[in-house]
Formats: C-alpha cells, structure tokens, sequence
C-alpha cells in the first residue's frame, strides 16, 4: 500500500533538477556502457516519470518498481539521496521503499522523514533512537508529530531539534514533554520562550517559565494568563537564583594542578577538544590554557598568551597547534571573547555568571548550525552536569 505524501512550501532543494523526459533503451545502453552515478541518476530521474504518467502494464510496473528498489539500495549515497528526493512527493512511493530509504544515512533519509505523511509511529521512534541529529530534526518538522514521538525527541534530541518541534504547530506535545524540556533546556531562552508559546502549557508551567523566559515573552504570559504584575515580579525575583544553574562543574584547579591533571589526560589519550572546551565554558582557565599547551607541546605561559590575544591570530594559531578541528574555532572563539569581554579574566565577572553568558551567547549563535561537529561540541555543554573530567581521572600523588 502506497503512502500518501505531502510536500509542504519550505521544501528544500533538490540535489540537483528533477528531469523529466521519457526512458528509452538508448538509456538503458548508456547506463550499462557509463555506469556512473550521473547516469544512473538520469535513468532513475526517467523512470520515475514514466511510472507517474501511469502508461505502463501491469508487468512493467512490477518491473519498474524492481529497478527503483535497486536504485534505491544503489552504493552510491548521491543515487540514493537522489532517490528519495524524486519520490518522497510521488504517489509511486510505497511503504517498503519509505522504510529504506529512512533506515538510510541522514542525506538520503531526510526528505522522506520530514515530508512524507503515513510513517508508522513505532518506525519514527525507531529512528529518533538512533540519535542522529539531522534525522531528529526532520523528524520534528514533520506537518505532524504524535505526542510519544515528541516525548522521544525531547527527551533524546538536542536544544536545536526540541525547538523546532515547540515551534511547530503540528506536534502534539504533552505537559509532561513540556517539564522534561524545560528541565533539559529550559535555561536556554530559545527553549524557555518556545516552551513558553505552546497552547499545551499549564498554569503551573506558566509561573515557573515566569523566571526564565525574555521579558517579551514575560508580558505576554501576564498578558495570556492573566497574572497579577506584583505576583509575576515576585516569582521572577524568587525563581531566578534557581533557575541559575551551574551549567558546568568547576574543578577550582590551582594552576599546578590544572598542568598536572592535563598531562595525564593527554597521556592518556583524553584531553579532547570537547573536554577543553567545556573546561573553558566552565570557567576552568587554568585547565583550558595548560590543555592547551599540552596539546599543542608548547609552553603554558606561551598558550595562555596566544590564548587571550583579543586578536584574531593568537587563538586561531593556537587552536592550529593543538589540533582542534577548524570546524569548531568559531565555538571557542566565541567562548574567549566572552571571557574576554566580560572582564571574568580579570576577576570583574563571577563563575556562574560567565557560565551563563556564554552557554546563551554559543546558542543564540551556532543553535542553527548545520556542521555536526559544531552540534556535537555544543551538546557537550548543554545537556550533562558537569565537567566530564571526574575524581577517578586525576593521577595519585605520591
């Protein structure tokens, strides 16, 4: 049984046009003397018009339908992806070639995921467990969303998909999806306020959100719910030293120890970019310029000093020296204009306030990012307790 698609009005485009002129054996020859991925695009691309136009026989329809499942097991990714984009809007669409196709990588699953209506439930929990970001987040802009996949994606996806699906319409999001994501996301403002305009959201909800939204968004809550101004002030006052959370656990590192607790992480293969980037984001200096150094194999006064140049070549140099991918300069640059900025180098800023400042600042500014590394650092700080560098990986002094 075919699935009935919709193609909304954001669709994307394609990988390359969608050709549309009738397949012939020259076709056939070509695609068996060139078999390239072009090609085998443009015979597929033919193929699918001609199964549309519906002038086939019951016989060639099977086989039609043969060679398009072949074209979608294709080795090349590029064919595959090529696919879906022709298919995912057609009626010749069925349930078997849906389910391949999502089961795919992300390139090829993402235009059946996100516009293609009649996928069963259990096959989007499925997938949403696979914890692929890009596969989340199709799946969250998708024209509907049952309450459970909902409950999945806030539960499992990151701050970038859970606002995308607060933001649509056409998810189903119960009030107790709507805890988990306050109490996963809540203190990033793009989640409070996408939290905040959901038509599920409770009394109750409305005077805890009442200490983390914007303050736009705070006066239409008063507005909406009629609450009292001074009982609205209140609950501000009273719930933001709560809502201040300590995003990331500090080690409060001496400097000698924050070089020794560096070494041994290096030696031991586990001083990574994620760690040192959190060790900055939380406010660990010391930790941040001595890993630095360590990776880089230069000395730490030398790392600190490229690492506080307010310029644009000292960080990047040192981000060079320690390998850090360049994918992610613009994450920690960002991190060090905070520090920097924010005078909390210099003492003029607390610990929990620098914490704040730049865990909002990363996210109003990389939240839409489509480089996985990016989305992969930016997980790293939003949604675990604490710094990943524990008791049990700090070398015994004698």
């Amino acid at each position: 049984m075919g699935i009935i698609p919709h193609l909304e009005g954001d669709l994307a485009a394609p990988p390359r046009p969608i050709i549309r002129a009738r397949l012939t054996s020259r076709d056939v020859d070509r695609l068996l003397r060139q078999p390239g991925a072009e090609s085998r695009i443009e015979t597929m691309a033919k193929l699918v018009t001609e199964m549309e136009e519906g002038s086939l026989t019951d016989t060639e329809k099977r086989l039609a339908l043969d060679i398009l499942r072949a074209f979608a097991a294709d080795a090349e990714t590029e064919v595959r992806a090529a696919v879906a984009w022709q298919i995912h809007n057609s009626p010749i669409l069925t349930s078997d070639l849906a389910e391949r196709l999502v089961r795919d990588v992300a390139q090829v699953a993402v235009p059946i995921l996100k516009y293609v209506d009649g996928l069963p439930e259990a096959l989007l929990l499925e997938i949403v467990a696979e914890r692929d970001a890009q596969k989340q987040l199709a799946i969250a802009g998708r024209r509907a969303v049952s309450a459970a996949v909902s409950a999945a994606l806030v539960e499992t996806g990151n701050v970038l998909t859970v606002v995308h699906l607060l933001r649509n319409r056409g998810a189903s999001v119960q009030e107790a999806t709507l805890q988990r994501a306050t109490d996963r996301f809540g203190r990033f403002r793009l989640v409070a306020d996408s939290v905040a305009a959901r038509p599920e959201i409770t009394l109750a909800m409305v005077e805890r959100m009442i200490a983390l939204v914007s303050e736009d968004v705070r006066q239409q809550l008063i507005q909406d719910h009629n609450i009292e101004p001074s009982l609205a002030k209140r609950l501000a006052e009273g719930g933001r030293e709560a809502a201040t959370l300590r995003l990331l656990q500090p080690l409060l590192l001496a400097p000698d120890d924050a070089e020794m607790v560096a070494r041994h992480l290096f030696r031991q293969g586990r001083l990574t970019p994620q760690v040192l980037f959190r060790a900055l984001c939380a406010g660990d200096l010391e930790l941040f310029v001595a890993g630095m150094a360590a990776r880089a194999n230069i000395a730490t006064q030398a790392a600190s000093i490229l690492a506080w140049d307010d310029g644009v070549l000292g960080l990047h140099c040192l981000l060079d020296a320690a390998a850090v991918p360049p994918a992610l300069t613009g994450p920690f640059r960002t991190a060090q204009q905070v520090a920097l900025e924010s005078d909390y180098i210099g003492g003029g800023c607390t610990r929990e306030r620098f914490q704040a400042v730049v865990v909002e600042t990363l996210f109003d500014r990389y939240a839409d990012t489509a480089e996985r590394e990016v989305d992969e650092l930016l997980m790293q700080i939003s949604d675990q307790p604490g710094l990943d560098i524990g008791a049990e990986l700090m070398p015994q002094r004698a």
